[in-house]
């Protein structure tokens, strides 16, 4: 696997492509479309069906209504879950999704009126079912900005109460950082037999990334960044640099926690940003992220 060097795209939060994000979105924009009908009664469709609607028949008309556009949105947010784990998610295809969404709704909604109630919906031509198309593409608009905007509000709040609760119980209770006056100036590292091939200082350590038999430790020695390729496993490393700020966070790549300068979620997973020219991200698993957000909050705290 070859770092690259991503483009500069900001990405929506994780937690709004979570099964949890996606299920409490759709949740609250059937909510608050189906208040929105009753309250609001857009299109004139009090009058649809004859005019002589009840409360209770109009009621069970605007819940057949929203089920058609909880049906798209299910359809379209399960479809959105799964395209958001195998690609990152950025805001303007965020936008673009939703603009779709509501471009669906909105022409699925036109024909049901078109077909089925021409007349009561008041659409004798074709300027008129164009008119309703961009009223319904208003209204949905409208339906779904502000629960999506709530619920974002929402998953936020409670997925950083969660993580600081979560950061906290395991800084308290957890052995992973040694304190900073016990830790080696100079990190040897040996081969497989235990032959000591590289002393380097601590500090110049930027990350280390596995190759079959063989790892490249990337050091920095008078501002260039240098390649020293090693017979030996990242396996066997951790145990020889468990008393330092290296660790491993993915099952090819360990990184000094000196120069980790941003924990961030990317596409598939959290990242680490480091403090290199040109700037270097490293991928971290979901096997090494709690410990390696620890050691990114032990860290980042001591310098």
């Amino acid at each position: 696997m070859k770092l690259i060097e991503f483009k500069q795209q900001k990405e929506i939060p994780g937690y709004l492509t979570q099964k949890s994000g996606l299920a409490s979105s759709v949740v609250f924009a059937t909510i608050f479309a189906l208040l929105f009908i009753n309250i609001y009664k857009p299109f004139s469709s009090t009058q649809w069906g004859g005019g002589d609607v009840t409360t209770l028949e109009y009621l069970l008309w605007s819940m057949a209504i929203v089920f058609v556009g909880f049906f798209v949105l299910v359809i379209s947010r399960v479809i959105l879950y799964f395209y958001a784990k195998r690609h990152r998610m950025f805001y303007w295809v965020f936008v673009v999704w939703i603009i779709v969404e509501i471009s669906a709704m909105s022409i699925i909604y036109t024909s049901i009126a078109t077909l089925a109630m021409p007349a009561t919906a008041g659409l004798k031509d074709g300027t008129q079912v164009v008119d309703f198309f961009w009223s319904c593409f208003s209204a949905i608009f409208f339906v779904l900005l502000i629960p999506t905007m709530l619920s974002w509000l929402y998953l936020a709040f409670w997925e950083k109460k969660n993580a600081l609760q979560k950061l906290e119980n395991q800084y308290k209770g957890s052995d992973i950082a040694v304190s900073a006056v016990n830790q080696p100036t100079v990190v040897q590292f040996k081969d497989e037999k235990g032959e000591i091939r590289l002393s380097v200082k601590m500090e110049n350590v930027i990350w280390i990334e596995s190759d079959d038999n063989y790892v490249h430790i990337k050091y920095q020695n008078q501002g260039k960044m240098l390649d020293y390729l090693l017979r030996n496993s990242l396996k066997r490393l951790v145990d020889d640099l468990k008393d330092t700020t290296i660790f491993r966070c993915h099952r090819k790549y360990m990184v000094n926690f000196d120069h980790a300068v941003a924990l961030r979620k990317g596409g598939v997973g959290l990242v680490l940003e480091l403090d290199t020219q040109p700037m270097v991200e490293i991928p971290v698993t979901d096997t090494y992220k709690e410990d390696i957000s620890l050691a990114f909050m032990k860290y980042s705290n001591r310098k």
